[in-house]
Protein backbone atom coordinates (compact mmCIF):
# COMPACT_ATOMS: atom_id res chain seq x y z
CA UNK A 1 0.00 0.00 0.00
CA UNK A 2 2.58 2.08 1.07
CA UNK A 3 4.31 1.87 -2.24
CA UNK A 4 1.25 2.66 -4.00
CA UNK A 5 1.31 6.01 -2.16
CA UNK A 6 4.56 6.58 -3.76
CA UNK A 7 3.87 5.88 -6.98
CA UNK A 8 0.80 7.69 -6.99
CA UNK A 9 2.82 10.80 -5.13
CA UNK A 10 5.59 10.75 -7.56
CA UNK A 11 2.98 10.41 -10.53
CA UNK A 12 0.58 13.86 -9.63
CA UNK A 13 4.34 15.51 -9.25
CA UNK A 14 5.74 13.97 -12.67
CA UNK A 15 1.65 15.34 -14.30
CA UNK A 16 2.09 18.64 -12.73
CA UNK A 17 5.59 19.50 -14.00
CA UNK A 18 4.47 18.55 -17.34
CA UNK A 19 1.73 20.41 -17.31
CA UNK A 20 3.52 23.04 -16.48
CA UNK A 21 5.62 22.79 -19.32
CA UNK A 22 2.59 22.85 -21.31
CA UNK A 23 1.47 26.26 -20.15
CA UNK A 24 4.76 27.70 -20.49
CA UNK A 25 5.46 26.90 -24.11
CA UNK A 26 2.25 27.79 -24.74
CA UNK A 27 2.68 31.73 -23.39
CA UNK A 28 5.72 31.62 -25.26
CA UNK A 29 4.13 30.40 -28.33
CA UNK A 30 1.85 33.35 -28.22
CA UNK A 31 4.26 35.91 -27.15
CA UNK A 32 6.70 34.80 -30.22
CA UNK A 33 3.90 34.68 -32.31
CA UNK A 34 3.37 38.79 -31.57
CA UNK A 35 6.75 39.34 -32.11
CA UNK A 36 8.35 37.16 -34.22
CA UNK A 37 6.25 38.54 -37.10
CA UNK A 38 4.72 41.70 -38.16
CA UNK A 39 1.08 43.01 -39.06
CA UNK A 40 1.20 40.83 -42.82
CA UNK A 41 2.65 37.67 -40.73
CA UNK A 42 5.58 37.45 -43.00
CA UNK A 43 8.61 39.16 -41.44
CA UNK A 44 10.38 39.96 -38.60
CA UNK A 45 14.30 41.30 -38.10
CA UNK A 46 16.16 40.59 -34.88
CA UNK A 47 19.77 40.30 -34.52
CA UNK A 48 20.86 36.88 -35.37
CA UNK A 49 17.72 35.75 -36.98
CA UNK A 50 14.86 36.76 -38.93
CA UNK A 51 11.39 35.00 -40.16
CA UNK A 52 10.22 35.10 -43.54
CA UNK A 53 7.13 32.94 -44.65
CA UNK A 54 7.21 30.82 -41.57
CA UNK A 55 10.61 29.89 -42.03
CA UNK A 56 13.89 30.75 -39.54
CA UNK A 57 16.92 32.77 -41.68
CA UNK A 58 19.75 33.10 -39.97
CA UNK A 59 21.23 36.81 -40.59
CA UNK A 60 24.34 37.74 -42.45
CA UNK A 61 26.27 40.16 -40.66
CA UNK A 62 28.47 40.59 -43.44
CA UNK A 63 25.50 42.11 -46.34
CA UNK A 64 24.60 45.52 -45.55
CA UNK A 65 21.32 46.13 -43.71
CA UNK A 66 18.17 47.78 -44.97
CA UNK A 67 19.15 51.27 -43.62
CA UNK A 68 16.03 52.59 -43.76
CA UNK A 69 13.09 52.98 -41.28
CA UNK A 70 10.01 52.13 -42.44
CA UNK A 71 8.12 54.45 -40.31
CA UNK A 72 9.65 57.21 -42.49
CA UNK A 73 7.68 56.09 -45.53
CA UNK A 74 4.22 57.47 -46.96
CA UNK A 75 2.20 57.00 -49.85
CA UNK A 76 0.44 59.83 -51.07
CA UNK A 77 -1.57 60.09 -54.46
CA UNK A 78 -0.54 56.94 -55.18
CA UNK A 79 3.28 57.52 -55.00
CA UNK A 80 5.42 56.58 -52.49
CA UNK A 81 7.77 58.70 -50.48
CA UNK A 82 10.87 58.76 -48.04
CA UNK A 83 11.18 61.86 -45.45
CA UNK A 84 14.26 61.40 -43.94
CA UNK A 85 16.62 64.39 -43.56
CA UNK A 86 19.45 64.19 -46.03
CA UNK A 87 18.30 61.26 -47.60
CA UNK A 88 16.88 62.17 -51.62
CA UNK A 89 15.13 59.83 -53.62
CA UNK A 90 14.12 59.41 -57.10
CA UNK A 91 10.92 58.68 -59.29
CA UNK A 92 11.08 56.53 -61.49
CA UNK A 93 9.04 53.73 -63.79
CA UNK A 94 10.21 50.43 -65.77
CA UNK A 95 8.39 49.61 -69.13
CA UNK A 96 8.04 46.92 -71.78
CA UNK A 97 6.02 46.35 -74.15
CA UNK A 98 3.26 45.70 -72.32
CA UNK A 99 2.55 49.22 -72.19
CA UNK A 100 2.50 49.23 -75.87
CA UNK A 101 3.67 52.76 -77.58
CA UNK A 102 4.52 55.23 -74.67
CA UNK A 103 4.25 59.36 -75.26
CA UNK A 104 7.35 60.08 -73.09
CA UNK A 105 7.21 63.45 -73.14
CA UNK A 106 3.74 63.48 -71.34
CA UNK A 107 5.78 60.95 -69.13
CA UNK A 108 8.78 63.21 -68.15
CA UNK A 109 6.06 66.18 -67.40
CA UNK A 110 4.33 64.24 -65.05
CA UNK A 111 7.73 64.13 -63.23
CA UNK A 112 9.38 60.63 -64.16
CA UNK A 113 13.08 60.56 -62.91
CA UNK A 114 14.37 57.93 -64.51
CA UNK A 115 13.25 54.25 -66.86
CA UNK A 116 13.70 50.86 -67.02
CA UNK A 117 13.14 49.39 -70.36
CA UNK A 118 12.90 45.87 -71.20
CA UNK A 119 15.30 44.96 -74.41
CA UNK A 120 14.19 41.36 -74.25
CA UNK A 121 13.10 38.18 -72.20
CA UNK A 122 13.94 34.29 -72.30
CA UNK A 123 10.48 32.14 -72.73
CA UNK A 124 10.41 30.35 -69.55
CA UNK A 125 9.21 26.97 -71.39
CA UNK A 126 10.78 27.16 -74.70
CA UNK A 127 13.82 29.14 -73.09
CA UNK A 128 14.16 30.93 -76.76
CA UNK A 129 14.92 34.66 -76.67
CA UNK A 130 13.29 37.09 -77.90
CA UNK A 131 13.66 41.23 -78.37
CA UNK A 132 11.37 43.49 -76.84
CA UNK A 133 8.96 45.05 -79.82
CA UNK A 134 8.73 48.22 -78.03
CA UNK A 135 12.68 48.45 -77.19
CA UNK A 136 13.97 50.83 -80.14
CA UNK A 137 11.55 52.92 -80.30
CA UNK A 138 11.57 53.32 -75.89
CA UNK A 139 15.33 54.27 -76.09
CA UNK A 140 15.18 56.83 -79.00
CA UNK A 141 11.80 58.27 -77.32
CA UNK A 142 13.19 58.46 -73.48
CA UNK A 143 16.78 59.97 -74.96
CA UNK A 144 15.41 62.28 -77.17
CA UNK A 145 13.46 63.46 -74.00
CA UNK A 146 16.19 63.76 -71.76
CA UNK A 147 15.33 60.89 -68.99
CA UNK A 148 18.55 58.71 -67.28
CA UNK A 149 17.82 55.21 -68.87
CA UNK A 150 18.79 52.21 -67.65
CA UNK A 151 17.22 48.58 -69.42
CA UNK A 152 16.82 44.96 -68.23
CA UNK A 153 16.40 41.66 -69.76
CA UNK A 154 13.90 39.17 -68.18
CA UNK A 155 16.12 36.51 -67.66
CA UNK A 156 15.17 32.24 -67.16
CA UNK A 157 18.98 31.19 -67.52
CA UNK A 158 19.48 27.82 -66.10
CA UNK A 159 23.13 27.79 -65.70
CA UNK A 160 26.22 29.99 -66.25
CA UNK A 161 26.39 28.91 -70.45
CA UNK A 162 22.58 30.81 -70.95
CA UNK A 163 23.18 33.56 -68.43
CA UNK A 164 26.59 34.62 -70.43
CA UNK A 165 24.40 33.90 -73.60
CA UNK A 166 21.56 36.65 -72.38
CA UNK A 167 24.14 39.31 -71.75
CA UNK A 168 25.67 38.46 -75.42
CA UNK A 169 22.18 39.15 -76.65
CA UNK A 170 21.96 42.25 -74.49
CA UNK A 171 25.11 43.22 -76.27
CA UNK A 172 24.59 42.33 -79.20
CA UNK A 173 20.88 44.60 -79.48
CA UNK A 174 22.43 47.75 -77.53
CA UNK A 175 25.36 47.78 -80.05
CA UNK A 176 27.57 50.00 -78.02
CA UNK A 177 25.14 52.36 -77.49
CA UNK A 178 25.01 55.07 -74.46
CA UNK A 179 23.01 54.20 -70.99
CA UNK A 180 22.62 56.21 -68.10
CA UNK A 181 21.74 53.82 -65.68
CA UNK A 182 22.84 49.79 -65.09
CA UNK A 183 21.59 47.20 -66.87
CA UNK A 184 19.25 44.28 -64.82
CA UNK A 185 19.79 40.92 -64.50
CA UNK A 186 15.76 40.33 -63.51
CA UNK A 187 15.49 36.48 -63.17
CA UNK A 188 12.11 35.47 -61.91
CA UNK A 189 10.28 32.32 -60.07
CA UNK A 190 7.58 31.07 -63.00
CA UNK A 191 6.39 28.11 -61.14
CA UNK A 192 7.87 24.36 -60.43
CA UNK A 193 6.95 23.07 -64.22
CA UNK A 194 9.03 25.61 -66.23
CA UNK A 195 12.06 25.05 -67.16
CA UNK A 196 13.50 26.76 -64.23
CA UNK A 197 11.49 25.45 -61.92
CA UNK A 198 14.57 22.97 -60.42
CA UNK A 199 17.49 25.44 -60.40
CA UNK A 200 19.31 25.50 -57.13
CA UNK A 201 20.29 29.00 -55.27
CA UNK A 202 24.12 28.47 -55.89
CA UNK A 203 22.97 27.69 -60.13
CA UNK A 204 21.02 30.64 -59.64
CA UNK A 205 23.36 32.94 -57.61
CA UNK A 206 26.39 31.84 -60.01
CA UNK A 207 24.18 32.43 -63.28
CA UNK A 208 23.75 36.01 -62.14
CA UNK A 209 27.30 36.88 -61.17
CA UNK A 210 28.18 35.36 -64.66
CA UNK A 211 25.74 37.69 -66.12
CA UNK A 212 26.42 40.72 -64.50
CA UNK A 213 30.21 40.15 -65.26
CA UNK A 214 29.79 39.77 -68.93
CA UNK A 215 28.35 43.29 -68.63
CA UNK A 216 30.24 44.81 -66.93
CA UNK A 217 33.05 43.93 -68.87
CA UNK A 218 31.58 45.20 -71.66
CA UNK A 219 31.98 48.85 -69.95
CA UNK A 220 28.05 49.19 -68.43
CA UNK A 221 26.77 49.30 -64.47
CA UNK A 222 24.94 45.70 -63.04
CA UNK A 223 22.02 45.57 -61.19
CA UNK A 224 19.85 42.54 -60.26
CA UNK A 225 15.98 42.71 -59.81
CA UNK A 226 14.88 40.31 -56.91
CA UNK A 227 11.92 40.65 -54.48
CA UNK A 228 11.44 38.80 -51.28
CA UNK A 229 11.19 35.42 -52.34
CA UNK A 230 14.00 35.49 -54.59
CA UNK A 231 16.03 37.23 -52.26
CA UNK A 232 15.86 34.90 -49.46
CA UNK A 233 14.88 31.43 -50.83
CA UNK A 234 15.77 31.05 -53.80
CA UNK A 235 19.32 32.84 -54.63
CA UNK A 236 22.15 32.50 -52.09
CA UNK A 237 21.72 36.33 -51.30
CA UNK A 238 25.30 36.41 -49.90
CA UNK A 239 26.51 35.85 -53.38
CA UNK A 240 25.10 38.62 -54.91
CA UNK A 241 24.98 41.25 -52.20
CA UNK A 242 27.57 43.02 -53.09
CA UNK A 243 26.00 44.02 -56.45
CA UNK A 244 23.53 46.91 -56.65
CA UNK A 245 19.87 45.14 -56.06
CA UNK A 246 16.25 46.66 -57.57
CA UNK A 247 13.69 44.85 -55.07
CA UNK A 248 10.05 44.54 -55.42
CA UNK A 249 8.24 44.75 -52.33
CA UNK A 250 4.55 46.46 -52.58
CA UNK A 251 2.63 46.08 -49.10
CA UNK A 252 3.15 49.10 -46.96
CA UNK A 253 6.86 50.29 -46.30
CA UNK A 254 9.61 47.98 -47.43
CA UNK A 255 10.68 45.12 -44.76
CA UNK A 256 13.52 43.62 -46.46
CA UNK A 257 16.45 43.00 -44.21
CA UNK A 258 19.25 43.96 -45.95
CA UNK A 259 20.20 46.96 -48.27
CA UNK A 260 18.46 47.67 -51.71
CA UNK A 261 19.02 50.70 -54.15
CA UNK A 262 16.01 51.33 -56.02
CA UNK A 263 12.42 50.23 -54.74
CA UNK A 264 9.43 49.06 -57.21
CA UNK A 265 6.81 49.42 -55.03
CA UNK A 266 3.83 48.82 -57.20
CA UNK A 267 2.44 47.37 -60.28
CA UNK A 268 -0.50 49.70 -60.74
CA UNK A 269 0.91 52.85 -61.01
CA UNK A 270 -1.07 55.89 -63.00
CA UNK A 271 1.86 57.81 -65.54
CA UNK A 272 0.55 60.82 -67.97
CA UNK A 273 1.20 59.38 -71.82
CA UNK A 274 1.22 55.93 -70.85
CA UNK A 275 -1.94 53.97 -71.57
CA UNK A 276 -2.97 51.57 -68.11
CA UNK A 277 -1.20 50.88 -65.19
CA UNK A 278 2.76 50.97 -65.19
CA UNK A 279 5.65 49.87 -62.34
CA UNK A 280 6.61 52.76 -59.94
CA UNK A 281 10.32 52.55 -58.32
CA UNK A 282 11.92 54.73 -56.19
CA UNK A 283 15.43 54.96 -56.43
CA UNK A 284 17.72 56.25 -53.62
CA UNK A 285 21.02 56.90 -55.71
CA UNK A 286 21.49 59.77 -57.84
CA UNK A 287 20.88 58.70 -61.40
CA UNK A 288 23.58 60.59 -62.43
CA UNK A 289 26.07 58.70 -60.44
CA UNK A 290 25.42 55.71 -62.82
CA UNK A 291 27.13 57.09 -65.76
CA UNK A 292 27.93 54.33 -68.11
CA UNK A 293 30.18 53.59 -71.29
CA UNK A 294 29.46 56.92 -73.45
CA UNK A 295 26.50 57.71 -72.13
CA UNK A 296 25.57 61.32 -71.22
CA UNK A 297 23.06 62.31 -68.37
CA UNK A 298 20.88 65.57 -69.72
CA UNK A 299 21.62 68.59 -67.34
Amino acid sequence: MLYRRKKSYWFLIAASVFLTLVVVSLVLISVNSKSLYDSSNRLFCGEKYFYFNHQLILRDPLIKDNPYNKDLFRRSDGRLYYDEANVQTWFGIDVSEFQDWIRWSRVKDDGVEFVFARIGYRGYSGGIMHKDSTFEYNYSEIHRNGIPMGIYFFSQAVNDEEAVEEAEYVLSILGGRALELPIVFDWEYVSESARTGGITPDALSSACNAFCDRIEEAGYSSMVYTNLYGAYSKYNFSEISDRDIWLAEYDGSPTFRYHFEVLQYTSSGSIHGIDGSVDLNMMFIDPRSYLTRTGSVPS
